[in-house]
Order: C-alpha cells, then sequence, then structure tokens
C-alpha cells in the first residue's frame, strides 16, 4: 500500500530523534500550507513562502512533498487522519454492528461538513485539483481509511471475517467520500443508507 510518507497511527514504530525532529517539521510545514490555503486559496500557494514561513529552504519542503501536488495530498490524508480517529471511538464502543456503522458514517460525514480546509478547497476554484485525490486518485485515503475502519471493527467484533471486514470498510469509504464530494440533502440519511448497504454484507467468520 503506498502510504506517501504519512504515518499510520495503527503501525507501531520506535521513532528515532531524527525521525521525531523531522515528524514535527512536517507538521509545521503542513500547519504552514493549511494557513496559506485560507489566506489565499491553493493555486496562490507557492513552495517558497511556506518554506519562509516555517524558516527552512525550498529545497527542504521539495524533498519532504516531492512537488506541490504531493503536498495536496499530505493535506488531504491529515485531514483523514482527524475524522478517522472519531470514526475508530465510534466504532470501538458501539453496542451493535448496525448501529455503530451508521453512527461512524455519520461521524465522518459530519467531521468532512465541518472541516475548514475541506470546505474552503471542495467549495472554491481549487476543487478541480483536489477532487481526485478523493475520488479517481484516492488511493491513499481510501486504502488508509479502509484499513483504520477494518481494524477498528474488528476489535470490536473479531468475529468478523476479515476479508468481508475490509469489503464492507473499502465499500463504506468509498461511498463516504462520494458523498462528501456530492452531498445529498441529509447526512443521517446517506449515513444509514450507507451502513444498511455495507454491513448486510457482513457475517461472522466460520
Amino acid at each position: 500500500m503506498r502510504e506517501s510518507g504519512f504515518v499510520f497511527k495503527n503501525r507501531p514504530m520506535t521513532a528515532t530523534f531524527t525521525e521525531r525532529v523531522r515528524a514535527q517539521l512536517r507538521e509545521e510545514l503542513l500547519d504552514a500550507a493549511q494557513a496559506a490555503v485560507f489566506a489565499g486559496g491553493w493555486q496562490r500557494l507557492r513552495m517558497q513562502a511556506i518554506a519562509d514561513q516555517v524558516g527552512v529552504s525550498r529545497r527542504t519542503v521539495y524533498n519532504e512533498f516531492g512537488n506541490k501536488a504531493r503536498l495536496a495530498e499530505a493535506l488531504i490524508l491529515r485531514v483523514t487522519e482527524r475524522f478517522l480517529d472519531e470514526v475508530q471511538a465510534v466504532l470501538t464502543s458501539a453496542p451493535d454492528l448496525p448501529a455503530g456503522w451508521e453512527q461512524a458514517v455519520l461521524a465522518a460525514l459530519r467531521a468532512a461538513e465541518s472541516d475548514p480546509l475541506l470546505g474552503t478547497v471542495l467549495a472554491g476554484t481549487e476543487a478541480v485539483e483536489f477532487l481526485p485525490l478523493l475520488t479517481s486518485e484516492g488511493t491513499a485515503v481510501i486504502d488508509y481509511a479502509t484499513e483504520r475502519m477494518t481494524l477498528a471493527a474488528r476489535q470490536r467484533w473479531p468475529e468478523l471475517s476479515e476479508r468481508s471486514t475490509r469489503l464492507a470498510a473499502e465499500a463504506t469509504v468509498r461511498l463516504t467520500l462520494s458523498h462528501i464530494v456530492r452531498p445529498g440533502p441529509s447526512l443521517e440519511s446517506a449515513a444509514r443508507d450507507i451502513a444498511e448497504l455495507t454491513t448486510g454484507y457482513l457475517a461472522p467468520d466460520h
């Protein structure tokens, strides 16, 4: 699975001092990029401006992200990380599978709707650059969200088949992203429909 330099919470690792410093630098660069998007939009963002804001060279920014498209992907992945924390918390404490799945999807939809970065880039002229990161080119986001949802569901219901849970989770992620990109009239009804469709596929592992 392609990770694009993103740190996955559910993968244990012992970070060295150098790795911790780099992770902190990455967060500072992403904070600066997000602030620049809010201030002037994605199209006006320049890598040099991010470097100046953080106090590093432009080469450092390019070494971290590669190019502006990968920087956009990193911003989207960080947003995904934040609202998947809530999804995981909902699933692991759910009283039953259908209700938990529905509430997890609803939590994701509400978090995405209220996220300031997604609201800025999906509603403005920058949408043409960011939409593919959630749809046709959204492999990193889909893979990561699927993994997090699968792990959370099987933590709560270990009797579920790993394959079935992963397939249901991926379908849920894709449908949820589709609704985020092109929302319908009601988050609640979308969450209910997505959960009904995908949890019907799940069955205990015999």
